[in-house]
């Protein structure tokens, strides 16, 4: 309940979310990205009054995680070495040896060498210059698999996403910041808000803009891939906390008079 609570206090002091049915579809996103089984101690008394220990699972929502796996098998799952330059931008550099210079202003890298690919294959082996005594490719190694409310991935997405929040490339740096709740907050909102980010140039005023409502096609925004039937379960999940979220504003209206 403190998680949600916490969803619902930035939505409602977030001034670009001016549609409820936005409100309803950023926590239908936070509930679905980020749910997940938690291990937790429980203590019981049987009728001898002898204390026992139980671990048990229980269904936590709301709340920044890392991706099940770290993304075991994908190409984003792969380490990547990052150094902060004295300019302010990041030498970084693939697993496959790549490397390029990602500029603070944008968050874009910009090629070092010719014939360079963005992104390896999940099998792939480091070529020389990825090599620890190299001072070329010096870098701490860090990894770039979903986190947050939205499991964001890939380093360029981090890059990205902090350059649009204001933080220029604080989130490549040190890309556990992205499971802070503000900060997670803030990239959810701002990238369906924006389409920017993650959201695949989509944004919520496409889905929800006057009488024209469409939250199953709103998950394009996050996952465009997925089946229809993925689709329909979060929207199920927006359009009750629509109901919730309207009939909260209304018992509230009613309070005041």
């Amino acid at each position: 309940m403190p998680d949600l609570l916490f969803l619902l206090g930035k939505v409602g002091a977030d001034p670009r979310i001016t549609d409820i049915r936005w409100s309803a579809y950023i926590l239908a996103t936070a509930f679905i990205e980020s749910s997940h089984t938690v291990r937790v101690t429980k203590q019981t008394v049987d009728k001898k009054g002898r204390v026992k220990t139980h671990k048990i699972k229980v269904w936590r929502n709301f709340t920044p995680i890392e991706e099940t796996g770290h993304g075991k098998g994908r190409r984003y799952s792969l380490p990547v070495k990052v150094k902060r330059l004295p300019s302010g931008d990041v030498q970084l550099t693939e697993y496959d040896g790549d490397q390029r210079i990602v500029s603070a202003a944008t968050g874009i890298g910009v090629s070092l060498h010719r014939h360079q690919k963005l992104g390896v294959k999940a099998d792939s082996k480091p070529s020389g210059r990825y090599d620890d005594d190299d001072d070329d490719d010096d870098g701490d190694e860090d990894f770039f698999f979903g986190r947050g409310y939205v499991q964001l991935t890939w380093w360029t997405n981090y890059a990205g996403a902090g350059v649009a929040l204001g933080q220029g490339l604080d989130l490549l740096i040190d890309p556990e910041l992205v499971n802070d709740p503000n900060t997670a907050y803030s990239i959810v909102a701002t990238g369906l808000y924006t389409g920017g980010i993650f959201a695949n140039g989509r944004k919520l005023s496409q889905f929800f803009h006057g009488g024209h409502t469409d939250y199953v096609n709103a998950r394009n925004m996050v996952n465009a891939g997925v089946s229809h039937d993925a689709k329909v379960e979060v929207a199920k999940i927006a359009e009750r906390f629509e109901k919730a979220l309207l009939a909260s504003r209304l018992n509230a209206e009613v309070a005041a008079r």
